[in-house]
């Protein structure tokens, strides 16, 4: 059998370490007013990796925590909405923190 030279090689591994990139995940997190000013956020991964157990912290414009919890087996985390302007991060692990602000929280 021949010997595959330096530029299959090289294209070889290329292809190898680029295709990982394919395999990462990415954070998917979404919320939503479900009744009575609660507020219902669902969180996972785009690879269908589970975020069950995740931190999710409600947080005021000063950045002081007002609610924090984990996301539960359903994959989502509810809570009543603060009065005011209000952000919901989910911390997905290192490099997959997602902010959603208040304003951008709809029925």
């Amino acid at each position: 059998m021949k010997p595959f030279g330096a530029v299959p090689r090289l294209v070889m591994a290329s292809t190898l370490l680029c295709g990982q990139a394919a395999f990462a995940h990415g954070p998917v997190f979404d919320c939503y007013i479900e009744h009575d000013d609660w507020v219902k956020c669902e969180a996972g991964f785009t690879d269908g990796s589970s975020a069950v157990g995740r931190k999710v912290q409600v947080r005021d414009l000063s950045n002081k925590v007002l609610r924090e919890g984990d996301v539960g087996p359903d994959s989502t985390y509810s809570f009543q909405a603060p009065t005011g302007a209000y952000s919901a991060i989910f911390h997905g692990g290192e490099g997959h923190e997602t902010v959603i602000q208040s304003t951008d929280i709809t029925r």
